[in-house]
């Protein structure tokens, strides 16, 4: 099963806040829910983890969605050398 998540995360100013989209592959949505947890970046509030939304997608989007997520430089380490240069 592919997932599908938005989140809400930190690390862009006090007290702010902005929208990040990821994509996952998982048996259930609670293996899902566990493993997005621990994702950097992500604001850990007391109830939900900063999680907005989870929904079941197809393998299709899934494969997009994670082309976007290694293109994201706010995702990807190794995408913020190409803005540099």
């Amino acid at each position: 099963m592919y997932f599908k998540l938005v989140m809400e995360a930190g690390h862009v100013g006090a007290g702010k806040s902005c929208d990040m989209v990821r994509y996952f592959e998982g048996d259930d949505i609670f293996g899902v829910l566990a493993r997005s947890r621990r994702i950097p970046r992500l604001k850990k509030k007391e109830s939900g983890g900063g999680i907005k939304l989870i929904k079941e997608i197809s393998w299709r989007e899934y494969i997009h969605g994670k082309g976007r997520e290694r293109r994201n430089p706010y995702l990807n380490h190794s995408g913020l050398s190409a803005i540099v240069l």
